[in-house]
């Protein structure tokens, strides 16, 4: 089945046909619908192989993403598929699993795959000053590592984002604050301030600023410092907290995967959400207005995040060389049961 068998069958000619797959080209929306008909009638696909032969390009986007065991990254990814499909682009995935190497481990492999480019997210420093991002197919970095000016990068306001909603809980009246996950192995306030990388040495840096422009001390016994973790890992947490002796005013979680996980623990034990404890998370997963109490989390805008990510690749795909890009989105603190703010 050929796009001229389409045309002959909508009564259209060839170049309207093209149109209508490319989204492009203007026409009579009957026409439109005639020839979207036509294409389901005769069940025509486009041929992604031949397309390439013919203009160099698939209209096929990469995602590498470490797997989908976390809600962020399933989260992420969906975005980035609905955003690709306005931009009348597919989306290929390639998952390179959680451990040493990060998505190095599949950079070999994304030449053999027919994506005009690559959105990568990263979840771990990249070695080499980025040398990796330097790839004969353009490559957008996601996540909170340095890029090295080696690609556009796209990333979250970690720093101000924690610390705006930790100076609400201190303003709130909270005293006693605890945090999780902090990075491993970050064992002073120096190391974490100096930090300019990183999802938990960014976020713990925005806490410890908090903490200092309110002037209370930082408590290390409430920082709990842990690997990325899954939801399950929240009941845990909570027992690290009571052999504490003592539950703290607040929680503040670097993920929504741990929050979910903590609210479900602190339930557990019979400790009140919001009344003995309260619980901020980030990301504001689709899960987050579903727990009991709903939680409180900050919003760092994913839909931004994913169109500029595919806005700055599209761009390199159809030719755009200029200097590379660093765009930040900004960031709300979704209220709900899990806090009760001033």
């Amino acid at each position: 089945m050929t796009i001229k068998d389409v045309a002959k069958h909508a009564g259209v000619s060839f170049k309207t046909v093209s149109n209508v797959l490319n989204g492009t080209g203007r026409m009579r929306e009957e026409t439109r619908k005639r020839v979207n008909n036509s294409i389901r009638e005769l069940g025509y696909t486009v041929n992604l192989s031949a397309r390439s032969l013919k203009k160099g390009k698939t209209k096929l986007i990469g995602l590498g993403i470490p797997d989908f065991s976390q809600p962020f990254v399933s989260y992420f990814a969906d975005k980035v598929i609905t955003v690709a499909r306005s931009h009348g682009y597919g989306t290929i995935i390639s998952t390179y699993g959680p451990g040493k190497g990060g998505f190095s481990t599949i950079m070999n492999d994304l030449s053999r795959l027919a994506a005009d480019g690559w959105i990568l997210f990263a979840d771990q420093p990249l070695e080499n000053e980025g040398a990796i991002l330097k790839q004969p197919f353009p490559v957008v970095l996601t996540g909170d590592y340095l890029a090295y000016d080696k690609a556009d990068l796209v990333t979250m306001p970690n720093v101000e984002s924690v610390r705006y909603v930790t100076q609400r809980l201190i303003d709130s009246g909270c005293r006693s604050i605890a945090l999780f996950d902090a990075p491993v192995g970050y064992k002073s306030r120096e190391l974490i301030l100096s930090a300019h990388e990183g999802t938990q040495q960014l976020r713990s840096k925005g806490f410890i600023q908090a903490m200092d422009s309110r002037g209370l001390r930082v408590d290390w016994n409430l920082m709990f410092a842990h690997d990325w973790s899954i939801p399950e890992d929240g009941l845990a947490r909570v027992q690290h907290i009571i052999d504490q002796g003592s539950y703290p005013d607040a929680i503040i979680c670097l993920t929504d995967d741990i929050a979910l996980g903590i609210l479900h623990g602190l339930q557990l034990h019979g400790i009140r959400v919001p009344g003995d404890v309260q619980v901020i998370g980030f990301d504001n997963v689709p899960g987050a207005q579903l727990s009991m109490p709903t939680l409180t989390t900050v919003d760092p805008y994913v839909d931004d995040y994913a169109n500029k990510a595919i806005e700055m690749l599209i761009e390199r795909i159809e030719g755009y060389d200029g200097p590379v890009r660093t765009l930040t989105t900004n960031f709300t603190l979704v209220e709900r049961e899990s806090t009760r703010l001033c």
